[in-house]
């Protein structure tokens, strides 16, 4: 069974095995191998002086992973509002070694090596697309130990990104689905934003992304639980930040402290 499963997320999520590590970007992070009951994640963290808040960032579909936050500056970001840092890689992907297809867990973990790390702070969970749908599935979890969510550019199911990126990938899960109510069935995150448990969560979505699409977050806030907040920024899929560094600052500060 674990060869198929392995077999499987090659097929489904080739990327996970494309991570080309940059240790020169992790230099003065402390990391490792965080586990609980044979599952393994990798985490990384840096501390802010007299933090309050610990921010968790979960990664989006992409070889590089953890790195991804690295390369674009988000961490320089939290850290300078004067919040931790915990960066984790979901199993399967960057250098958290494969289990299964259930990424809620590698969340649980990530969240309970914070709360470990950063006792008697606030925990803040930021999901970006791939992360974003983690984001809410553990946020449907209970108990949970996370306070705020910060849901970014994320899917309505993971059928739309098939369905948009690889019409034959979508076919094949739509087959695998008629065949076994079991196969993807955690992965209908409109289903999942009802569950969601918090004290707040921001929508960030962009208006020229064809891929996580406004009417895609506009369904899942209207599915999560008050209190929410949706805030719309230009430019494409994962081009908030970058596009409007200044208004994404003071958007995150606020939901954050305020």
């Amino acid at each position: 069974m674990s060869f198929i499963k392995r077999a499987f997320h090659s097929i489904i999520l080739p990327r996970g095995k494309q991570f080309v590590p940059d240790a020169n970007l992790s230099i003065d992070w402390h990391q490792e191998m965080f586990s609980k009951d044979d599952r393994y994640v990798h985490v990384l963290c840096k501390a802010s002086a007299h933090a309050k808040h610990t921010v968790i960032l979960a990664h989006p579909y992409l070889a590089d992973a953890h790195q991804f936050y690295q390369k674009r500056g988000y961490p320089d970001l939290y850290l300078e509002m004067g919040c931790n840092v915990v960066l984790f890689d979901f199993n399967g992907f960057g250098k958290s070694p494969f289990n299964d297809f259930s990424y809620e867990k590698d969340w649980a973990l990530a969240a309970a090596f914070a709360s470990k790390q950063y006792p008697d702070t606030m925990l803040i969970g930021h999901g970006i697309s791939f992360g974003g749908s983690h984001t809410i599935s553990y946020a449907g979890s209970n108990p949970h130990h996370v306070d705020k969510f910060i849901i970014e550019n994320t899917l309505d199911s993971n059928l739309s990104y098939y369905k948009k990126r690889n019409i034959k990938l979508y076919r094949l899960m739509r087959t695998l689905m008629k065949i076994s109510k079991k196969i993807n069935a955690n992965h209908d995150y409109v289903r999942a934003a009802h569950k969601m448990k918090h004290q707040g969560v921001l929508f960030i979505y962009n208006d020229a992304d064809d891929l996580t699409t406004i009417a895609m977050g506009k369904q899942l806030m209207e599915a999560c639980p008050e209190p929410k907040y949706m805030v719309i920024f230009q430019g494409k899929h994962l081009e908030a930040y970058p596009n409007s560094p200044d208004l994404y600052r003071k958007t995150i500060r606020n939901f954050i402290f305020g």
